[in-house]
């Protein structure tokens, strides 16, 4: 196998080109899932893979990358990753002797209006200060035509490839609510700060050495995005994990951040955002028009409150979320202290509205009988027929 880069060949288990550090695959942009270079759909649920979503194809070879920036401070030491907006490197710090990553912006069809928007996102982010759950900004600059963000070195890489490596796409419950905890101070210290991220999501959540969790990319890619787009109410953001006031249009807040933070939560948990599709437009549909099931129905070790916290951070209306990232915390604490009780304890067959309504709650055995009816039918070895008045759920043929 030839790294599509740089052509070096490469060993048939490389995940990255040991000349060039490209990554040799490809994720699924729906389920994290990683895919060979060639792949067009995803082995896990069967979503196309778009040609973007892998390194570039391997027509001719690639410039080289810079080999340092800053007039020779930053010594580039590799390629450590790149996404839609941005291409990362690995460099030294020459005059303070430390490692930094180095954020390379694609600004490539931007005007100086756009340049300058993107700049000074990157200077909002430095604004922040020094905080254990925000990524540290160090410099802001431009050489030639790129405008590049040096940052503090994230060595425990994201949570994305985090997911990514675990069993079942999920993390153990104990995890996740650590990881969350971390988000919520970081978006805390933002927020009290006038700063709102718009884009919370697993690959912008990053792990320290001491694998604390930090926030990076504070609206980095929503600056870049706007300056593409003319028209006012335009959406933008990530859809598996957008809050339904940004997809249609609305200005972000406070509490669409905690709408994120609950859909990258409900993921550490039940291995799988909240909502799948064809396309972003069938996800960002349902995040407007469509509950979601609660995360214990993916993962049995998920407890009632935890359940319970998910779907209020889920909450369509904005006012029903908690009132700040603060608020998040504390409950968030509450039920790591308390221990999970487990979901299927729950006897909540009278009563049941907004999340739940329409939903089996407290009817274990009839969960089960319908995952499995479910299964079969999609699998194509049957149909369920939806008996009305009888003790069971249904019935598969």
């Amino acid at each position: 196998m030839q790294c599509p880069r740089c052509q070096r060949e490469t060993q048939p288990d490389a995940r990255f080109c040991m000349q060039c550090g490209s990554p040799l695959g490809r994720a699924c942009a729906q389920c994290g899932r990683e895919l060979p270079a060639d792949a067009n759909f995803c082995s896990g649920c069967g979503s196309a893979v778009a040609a973007s979503a892998g390194p570039p194809a391997a027509a001719a070879p690639a410039e080289a990358g810079p080999r340092s920036f800053a007039s020779g401070r930053y010594e580039v030491r590799h390629l450590l990753g790149e996404g839609a907006n941005k291409r990362v490197y690995l460099a030294h710090d020459s005059v303070i002797d430390r490692e930094v990553a180095i954020g390379v912006v694609k600004t490539a069809g931007l005007d100086e209006t756009g340049v300058r928007r993107v700049r000074r996102e990157a200077q909002a982010m430095g604004r922040l200060g020094d905080h254990l759950n925000v990524v540290s900004v160090y410099d802001v600059g431009q050489e030639g035509k790129d405008l590049y963000i040096v940052a503090q070195y994230m060595a425990g890489g994201d949570v994305q490839t985090l997911l990514q490596r675990s069993e079942s796409h999920r993390l153990p419950v104990a995890e996740a609510l650590r990881i969350a905890l971390d988000v919520c101070a970081g978006l805390d210290h933002a927020h009290e700060r006038g700063v709102i991220h718009r884009d919370i999501k697993p690959g912008n959540v990053w792990l320290d050495a001491d694998q604390a969790a930090r926030l990076g990319d504070f609206g980095l890619a929503l600056a870049v995005d706007r300056t593409r787009i003319t028209q006012e109410g335009t959406m933008v953001g990530t859809a598996a994990y957008m809050a339904p006031e940004q997809a249609v249009g609305g200005g972000a807040t406070a509490r669409s951040d905690l709408y994120a933070l609950g859909a990258m939560l409900y993921e550490m948990l039940a291995g799988r955002p909240p909502f799948l599709g064809d396309d972003a437009v069938a996800v960002i549909s349902q995040h407007i028009n469509t509950l979601p099931v609660k995360p214990s129905w993916h993962n049995p070790e998920v407890g009632r409150d935890l359940d319970a916290l998910v779907l209020r951070l889920l909450a369509k209306d904005p006012e029903e979320r908690p009132e700040s990232a603060r608020a998040a915390a504390a409950e968030l604490r509450r039920i790591r202290e308390a221990g999970a009780a487990p979901a299927e304890e729950e006897v909540a067959e009278e009563g049941i509205q907004g999340a739940d309504a329409g939903r089996f709650i407290g009817r274990q055995r009839e969960q089960e009988q319908l995952k499995s009816a479910l299964a079969r039918v999609f699998s194509g070895e049957g149909q369920v027929d939806m008996v009305v008045g009888e003790p069971g759920i249904g019935k598969t043929r």
